[in-house]
Parts: structure tokens; sequence; C-alpha cells
């Protein structure tokens, strides 16, 4: 059962990352095509601008959702490598149930936020606004999820990492 969760859970990260290629490219493209066409042809094209900011909001948020692994966080441990392990695991396990209760408390504001903005478009495509954030609340949906996997993660001091006295974690 876990080696067929394993097969799903690259399958989905090999889409999540496809859908990523596809955002780069796009917005790539995108700049190159406004570049050009306002250097070389001198002819302004906001929807090629549009598309680029567009895409750069839905790569960050799409990547640090469903693409980025723990290991790719920047961490400042100038403390948790000073403590025990299990001193370690208390702060971090705080800090992903810290993270949790304000992701949980601002998702539906931002739920609210995002379905308001199906009233406005965007300024060259038309595009309504509620598409546009709707990145925003699978976002939060997945720090909530990836926060809580790191929070059982140190509750429990098994699963992927194992902390080992003097260093940050180790992979078992």
């Amino acid at each position: 059962m876990f080696k067929t969760l394993d097969r799903a859970g690259l399958f989905l990260l090999a889409r999540s990352e496809n859908v990523a290629a596809v955002l780069m490219c796009t917005m790539m493209g995108s700049f190159l095509y406004q570049v050009i066409s306002r250097y070389v042809f001198n002819n302004a094209t906001p929807w090629a601008e549009e598309i680029c900011v567009i895409c750069w909001v839905w790569s960050v948020l799409w990547c640090s959702a469903f693409v980025a692994r723990p290991d790719d966080d920047i961490r400042i441990d100038l403390i948790t490598v000073a403590v025990s392990p299990m001193t370690r695991r208390v702060i971090e396990g705080a800090c992903s149930l810290a993270i949790i209760i304000l992701f949980v408390i601002g998702l539906p504001g931002a739920w609210s936020y995002v379905t308001f903005m199906k009233v406005e478009t965007t300024a060259a495509l038309g595009w309504r606004f509620n598409w546009v954030f709707s990145v925003y609340i699978l976002f939060g949906c997945a720090v909530i999820v990836r926060q809580s996997w790191a929070l059982w993660f140190s509750i429990t001091g098994r699963g992927k990492m194992r902390y080992v006295e003097g260093r940050e974690a180790a992979e078992i």
C-alpha cells in the first residue's frame, strides 16, 4: 500500500513540476515578446506584461505549495543547533503549530477576498481576479498540510526526519 502511495506522490510531484515549467516558459515567452515588441517594433503590449505578472505570482505560490521540499526551506538555526534534540523538536513543533494556526485563521478571509474579486477583471486581458488569486487558496491549504506533517514529525520524532544530537536533522 505504501509503495502505491509513494508512486502516486511521485506522479503528482512530477505533474506539479510540469505545471511549474509551463508557467515559467509562459512567463519567459511573454517577457521576451514584450521586450522585442517594445524595443524593436516600438509597440507596447500590456497583455504580455499582464501574463508575465500573473505567471510569476502563480509560479511562486504554486512552487512553494507543491514543488518545494522541506529541505529547500531557509533556516536560521543559531538556537536549534545549540539545544538538545528534544528541545529542538519542541521548538520546531511550536513553530509548525503557530504557522498552522495563523493560516487556518487567515484562510476564511483569503477565501472571502478571492471570491469577492470575481467582480474585478484584469486591465488588458479581462480575466477575473478570483481566478488570478485562486492559487493563494491552494497555497494556504498546502502550507497547512505540510506544517501538519512537520508537527507530526516533531511530536513523534519519527518519519522522514530523525533528530540527532549536535545536528539539525538527518535522513533515516
